[in-house]
């Protein structure tokens, strides 16, 4: 609707992207993360212990049929902390979901990491990981079609990564030929920035998505065994976006 496109952003290559809000936008961001959650029955899965703090979201359209790279309610990107419960420091790390259908196998997350370990990878990121508590920053740019990540810290070196959100090329330069071919392109897009604890207590032992974590639904139970997630914003802006 023209609500939604008023309060949304848009790809350059949408069909109809002057009728957005703007083309491309720009997230800037400080933080840190207190806590996560520190129980898992899989805690092989991807998920388990890790908090989402940033994404770029796409609209669910839900009263009219969808059709393949428009209106699925996917996530270009989800900016990610994670920290095993046996390692001091975590990880910093950033995902890309393909463009495609719920039910689609092929329907799963990119991960690319920044500081420390990948999602998947339970060595211990020592000197490279971030503790809780500390400080670090992102800017997601998104100009005309590419969304820029800028990655700070104080103590870590700037990490810069690059994608068209356009197209089925990933952010190593590679063809991805699972993905849509368009990717975004024809999406109605918005930020989001918080806690977003990725330790769902759903039990599917098949699917990559559910750690299926302990937690009780009751605050007292759940913050004396850890149960949870805080994350700690110094700095939130919203702001148009820049030639990179």
């Amino acid at each position: 609707s023209e609500a939604d496109l008023a309060n949304n952003f848009a790809l350059a290559a949408h069909n109809n992207a002057d009728e957005f809000a703007s083309i491309g936008s720009q997230l800037q961001a400080t933080l840190h993360v207190d806590h996560v959650a520190v129980n898992a029955t899989y805690p092989n899965k991807p998920p388990a212990y890790s908090v989402v703090v940033g994404q770029v979201h796409a609209y669910q359209v839900k009263d009219e049929e969808q059709i393949p790279g428009f209106g699925w309610g996917n996530e270009p990107l989800k900016i990610s902390y994670k920290k095993w419960p046996n390692h001091e420091k975590g990880s910093v790390y950033w995902t890309y979901e393909r463009n495609l259908a719920t039910d689609d196998p092929n329907r799963t997350d990119i991960s690319y990491p920044v500081w420390g370990s990948n999602w998947d990878d339970a060595t211990d990121p020592g000197a490279s990981g971030i503790a809780l508590g500390e400080d670090f920053s992102y800017t997601v740019n998104i100009y005309k079609n590419v969304m820029h990540l800028v990655f700070t810290s104080p103590s870590h070196k700037t990490v810069h990564h690059q994608i068209n959100l356009a197209d089925n090329i990933d952010a190593n330069g590679e063809k991805d030929t699972k993905d849509y071919l368009t990717a975004y392109a024809q999406e109605i897009l918005y930020f989001k920035a918080g806690a977003y604890n990725q330790c769902s207590t759903k039990n599917v032992k098949l699917s990559f998505r559910y750690p299926a974590c302990a937690g009780t639904g009751n605050w007292e139970t759940d913050l004396a065994n850890g149960d949870y997630t805080k994350v700690t914003f110094s700095n939130l802006v919203v702001s148009p976006s820049v030639p990179m």
